[in-house]
């Protein structure tokens, strides 16, 4: 028996909901505390059990996956930037691990409710929706709700169970349509957008979790928990920069990369854009923002709220485009119109897409239209060019209904290069068939080898960028890097300063708090992660210990791809990253391809990974405390 499972638990509830829609049948399933400090939350909670009850080589779009929806130890504390949780499944969208985050106020309410994490196996015949109710839960019909856009649904549930302060989360028309890469999100204006959790849901008949709850456990140190709420808020009111970022939220960082040259424009083949200004947080603020919005206790209000009128209205109760979608759907499409940004960023919004897989398979169809690829035979009769605004908004119409050429820019790039021809494989930008984000890896180039060996697929949330290994401040010396390299270089420091740092932010992952507040440089550092989690638990859990969990995470995700049969072969970039920039300030950047398989090897040794198969070594596995997954 565990040592600890006697102790008073602090933080969390201990209890986890299962929940089988096939059988209709709920259960509560307890876990010690030596589980809870092992495996934190959050994706490192979430990737156990999708290795656990998810049966290897299943469909992911089968009632045989699993999703889990998972907080953490940190979530529901009322401090800036710990109000996050995350979704784990298959890939339908990777056929690997799956694994996205999101904010807002729907994480905390499931901790308050009772539950440390929603486990959901199966499929109901028909549409049916999730109520959470103070530690109680019940599967409901959503047949009623089934092909409605968010701000309907959440109007309709919160009517049928009496109380507007419900929290919720949901799919849209596009999760129910499977499209590949749909995403969920939680009261409206926060989104696990990433890897088809969406179409996840959409396969199960689950359209919505609603919860209620008020908080139904204790804090260790309830005094220690006030003091990093204070230190958050005082360094909200002290510093400017963060005022600003409260001002200007992250679409202040279109004119911060249009000076980098990493502006992704035309389908990743440029790095500048001549209309940058008219898609930057001066022109929102001008023209078409609202107010801000922002996630549970987080004093900081980053998240953009957009109204405007014809011709292209746009509702406020959705929010409005962040940096990655004022790329995706803006430069990288030749967009520089922010009204048919905005409106673009709604309707993905109202119908549950990831707008960075939508911005990248748009641009790609315009890129193959525009080099006769495809014609208008393929679309419908509708010409495609960049920056034709009404174009794109139809495109995405036809993606979210799987209509026409829709239904294959709905699968992501692979089905695109299978159904158009190997030449589109030369303009498809994505690592595992998940399209690339707004960060343009010639520039950044610690981001081509993140983008390659992340375990579901290029993202640039799940390491620091190529500053950590450039500078020599605390947060490189807290993470161990030790030496120091420059901007432009892909070596062996630049691999170590990735993997390090992906350690890091897979512990912000698996403890669901928020990079902006928690990242590296940012408020809080690696000592308040620390007195942190032990105000939270009572647990004296070192750094060391933490970056463990981190590391965990990794390798967890990467065993259950080994399983799936992730081979090196996959850890590759596309192939418009090996050629240069072709204008701008980065003009004739590009990764060095031998370089880059070099930095490959480097990484797997670090790692302590095979090198022929890229997938984590026995002894490595054992040291993690891993050796179960050894079985499989």
């Amino acid at each position: 028996m565990d040592d600890m499972d006697h102790k008073k638990i602090f933080g969390y509830n201990g209890k986890i909901l299962k929940v089988d829609l096939s059988r209709e049948k709920i259960e509560f399933e307890e876990k010690n505390p030596g589980f809870y400090r092992t495996y934190l939350g959050g994706g490192l909670l979430g990737a156990y059990y999708v290795f656990n009850e998810t049966p290897s080589g299943v469909d992911p779009l089968s009632k045989r996956n699993v999703i889990v929806f998972a907080p953490s130890i940190a979530t529901g504390a009322a401090v800036a930037g710990a109000s996050r949780f995350n979704v784990s499944a298959k890939s339908p969208l990777t056929n690997l691990i799956g694994d996205s985050q999101c904010g807002g106020d729907w994480g905390p309410k499931l901790k308050h409710a009772g539950f440390d994490a929603v486990v959901i196996t199966g499929g109901a015949l028909s549409p049916v929706y999730l109520w959470i109710d103070q530690g109680h839960a019940e599967i409901r019909d959503a047949s009623h709700l089934w092909g409605k856009v968010t701000g309907e649904v959440k109007k309709l549930i919160c009517e049928e169970l009496g109380d507007d302060r419900i929290e919720i989360v949901q799919i849209g028309p596009g999760g129910e349509n499977l499209v590949r890469f749909a995403g969920i999100t939680g009261g409206l204006r926060h989104f696990a957008g990433r890897t088809g959790m969406g179409a996840v849901m959409g396969s199960k008949n689950l359209k919505a979790i609603a919860v209620r709850g008020k908080r139904s456990y204790d804090f260790s140190d309830e005094a220690g928990i006030k003091e990093k709420a204070k230190k958050a808020v005082m360094a909200f009111k002290e510093s400017e920069g963060l005022q600003r970022f409260h001002k200007h939220g992250t679409a202040s960082l279109v004119m911060v990369n249009k000076g980098l040259g990493n502006l992704v424009t035309r389908n990743f083949q440029f790095g500048d854009f001549e209309e940058a200004e008219e898609l930057s947080s001066d022109k929102m603020i001008a023209t078409n923002l609202k107010g801000t919005d922002t996630c549970w206790a987080c004093p900081i209000g980053c998240k953009r709220v957009i109204e405007q009128g014809a011709p292209y209205p746009v509702e406020p109760q959705y929010g409005g485009p962040e940096f990655e979608t004022l790329i995706m759907l803006g430069s990288n499409l030749g967009i520089g119109d922010l009204a048919v940004v905005s409106k673009a960023s709604e309707i993905c919004n109202k119908n549950t897409l990831d707008t960075i897989s939508t911005g990248a398979m748009i641009g790609l169809a315009m890129e193959c239209f525009e080099k006769g690829i495809i014609t208008e035979k393929d679309t419908e009769g509708l010409p495609l060019s960049f920056g034709d605004g009404d174009a794109a908004l139809k495109l995405l119409d036809m993606i979210i209904n799987r209509r026409g050429i829709g239904d294959i820019l709905a699968d992501g790039p692979r089905r695109a290069i299978s159904e158009w021809g190997e030449e589109v494989e030369a303009l498809a930008v994505h690592t595992k068939n998940q399209p690339c984000p707004a960060h343009d890896p010639r520039v950044k180039q610690s981001q081509a080898l993140m983008y390659a060996v992340n375990p579901f697929g290029a993202d640039h949330m799940s390491s620091e960028h190529d500053w950590i290994a450039t500078k020599d401040g605390e947060e490189a010396r807290a993470l161990g890097i030790t030496e120091f390299t420059t901007y432009e270089s892909l070596d062996v420091t630049k691999v170590k300063g990735t993997m390090l740092s992906q350690y890091y932010y897979s512990l912000l992952d698996t403890l669901t708090l928020c990079a902006f507040p928690w990242g590296l440089g940012s408020i809080f550092n690696p000592r308040d992660i620390e007195e942190f989690v032990q105000a939270l638990t009572g647990w004296q859990m070192t750094f060391w210990e933490l970056m463990k969990a981190g590391e965990r995470r990794v390798n967890l995700m990467r065993a259950f791809n080994a399983r799936e049969g992730l081979k090196r072969d996959d850890d590759k970039l596309p192939p418009r990253l090996f050629e240069p920039i072709s204008r701008g300030v980065s003009e004739g950047k590009k990764i060095d391809k031998a370089a880059f398989e070099d930095r490959l090897s480097e990484y797997y040794a670090m790692m302590n990974w095979d090198p022929e198969s890229g997938n984590p070594s026995r002894g490595k596995l054992f040291e993690l405390g891993l050796g179960w997954v050894l079985e499989e």
